[in-house]
């Protein structure tokens, strides 16, 4: 049988689906012919994410049969952009460790849930020969740390495919593309140092994740690891080291980032925040560490929302009311069309809004306002202002942001108060990640995601784990790492009975600190 796919350029493509391929959810077969949706619960048909139009109808791809339908329009929205996208560039704010230069070629790795980031380095001296960064193709599995963990134990604990999705289908393209940006064949590569959080260095390394299905959580590893890359995936061979992590949903991504940043020189109290799907926060007090992780969602980087995309070519980057019209800005030029909005944007939105009453505390829309209007956005009437083209942001969208800024800022005030710490006195935050990268910090602090404290005491350091993993990859700086892991008190917010109230606290788009 035949079937005709709309993709949101405008182009309309012929594919022929076999008799057992009719059999497949809609998700899967567009999947393996190369037209991939955002399928961020793992096709469990418990979000929206794979809405398309098929047959005039707007369904969920994974809940229909690919026989049941003649044509099919994927929506932006839907439609899962592999491009490469995301934060490659950091900055180091220590001196404190010196270069080792030897022969080779190294690749320091940041593997995130939602997007991978790489480096390549020539190990004689220090230049940085490409970096790059890609989706991570697991998000077929779901977009979370949660769904991917839900997903292994269904299968035993361990997942072959979950692996394959990290190293053949996204790893090892990003690795062919940096070298053949540096000129240099893979087979040169040396070594690598791979950074990230707990659940996704289990994934890589295919080991299993029923350890992190429930409470005392159990993984397989916390200390240093070295894997040789053929044996987990790749074409070539070289040693990988992972970082250590100080605990199951706190990992290599914060000490290695916190390793880069910084942070471990400074006297006061001072906090990293490192953004991403599994959001992780390290304070540095006069007493020690205290680390967590909060389940901030995709949001920060466009997941689940109507507009939403991970920062990239035609997307926007940042907004600005001006005399009541909204102004784009970009990072990247020669767009040919406007294709989503960034999660800092978003976060643009929310705090200009705000300002200019369009938005309450609470994240309601005025619907007196003349920029307010009601429109069907997937069969729901929706209270939405558009911002550019036929780009919006609805009122659901605003719902599920402050969801994601209220995880962050309890967890930062959970911590706080644990180390009778006030906002106040923290000497310094650095912002970390793909999203907090493009962050307006005055906009993060209106609108109660950041304490409020002098701009100058805020450091926007790109991504710091992928500035650790490449530290350590030509220092001698690995040890210092292990040794900040055993000194961080790891705190599980569940476990602590004031969390929820700071969480109800931090709903409003109010200012703490």
């Amino acid at each position: 049988m035949a079937l005709y796919i709309t993709t949101p350029d405008g182009r309309r493509h012929r594919r022929e689906a076999s008799p057992d391929a009719a059999r497949l959810p809609l998700s899967s077969w567009l999947e393996r012919e190369h037209f991939p949706l955002n399928t961020r619960c793992g096709e469990r048909g418990l979000c929206r994410g794979c809405l398309v139009e098929a047959d005039g109808r707007m369904l969920q791809a994974c809940q229909i049969a690919t026989g049941a339908v003649g044509s099919v329009s994927i929506p932006d929205a839907s439609f899962r952009d592999n491009r490469l996208n995301g934060v490659s560039t950091f900055e180091i704010g220590t001196r404190r460790h010196a270069p080792q230069p030897r022969p080779g070629i190294g690749l320091a790795l940041d593997i995130g849930t939602t997007t991978v980031a790489a480096a390549l380095w020539d190990l004689t001296d220090g230049t940085c020969l490409a970096h790059a960064s890609a989706a991570n193709e697991q998000c077929r599995f779901g977009d979370n740390v949660l769904s991917r963990i839900d997903h292994a134990v269904g299968l035993g604990g361990a997942s072959p495919v979950l692996r394959s999705a990290l190293v053949v289908d996204t790893l090892e393209p990003l690795l062919h593309t940096l070298c053949a940006e540096a000129s240099v064949d893979p087979s040169r590569i040396t070594e690598a140092v791979a950074a990230g959080n707990t659940v996704m260095l289990h994934a890589f390394a295919g080991a299993s994740l029923r350890g992190f299905s429930a409470y005392p959580f159990r993984p397989e590893f916390l200390v240093r690891q070295t894997f040789r890359s053929r044996g987990l995936g790749f074409s070539v061979d070289f040693p990988i080291h992972f970082g250590a992590s100080p605990g199951a949903f706190v990992g290599a991504d914060i000490t290695l980032g916190a390793l880069a940043s910084g942070i471990l020189e400074q006297d006061g109290p001072a906090l990293l925040v490192d953004f991403g799907t599994n959001g992780e926060i390290l304070l540095k007090t006069r007493n020690g560490y205290l680390a967590t992780a909060t389940a901030a969602g995709p949001a920060f980087e466009g997941g689940r929302l109507n507009c939403g995309a991970i920062a990239g070519k035609g997307v926007i980057s940042s907004l600005v009311l001006r005399d009541g019209e909204w102004e784009a800005g970009f990072d990247e030029a020669g767009r040919s069309r406007v294709t989503g909005i960034s999660g800092a944007a978003y976060v643009d939105f929310i705090a200009e809004a705000l300002k200019a009453d369009v938005l309450n505390a609470m994240g309601r829309f005025d619907t007196n306002h003349p920029a307010v209007e009601c429109a069907e956005v997937d069969g729901e009437l929706q209270r939405l202002v558009k911002v550019s083209g036929p780009l919006f942001v609805s009122e659901a969208d605003v719902a599920e942001l402050i969801q994601a800024k209220a995880a962050i800022a309890a967890g930062v005030m959970t911590l706080l108060e644990l180390a009778e710490t006030a906002p106040g006195e923290l000497r310094t935050i650095y912002i970390a990640g793909g999203f907090g990268y493009h962050l307006n910090v005055a906009h993060a602090m209106a609108v109660g995601l950041l304490p409020d404290v002098p701009p100058e005491r805020l450091h926007v350091i790109g991504n710091a784990a992928l500035g650790g993993a490449s530290l350590v990859l030509q220092t001698e700086a690995g040890p210092v790492a292990d040794k900040l892991c055993r000194d961080i008190r790891v705190i599980e917010l569940n476990q602590v009975e004031s969390f929820e109230d700071h969480f109800i606290d931090c709903m409003p788009l109010d200012r703490i600190g």
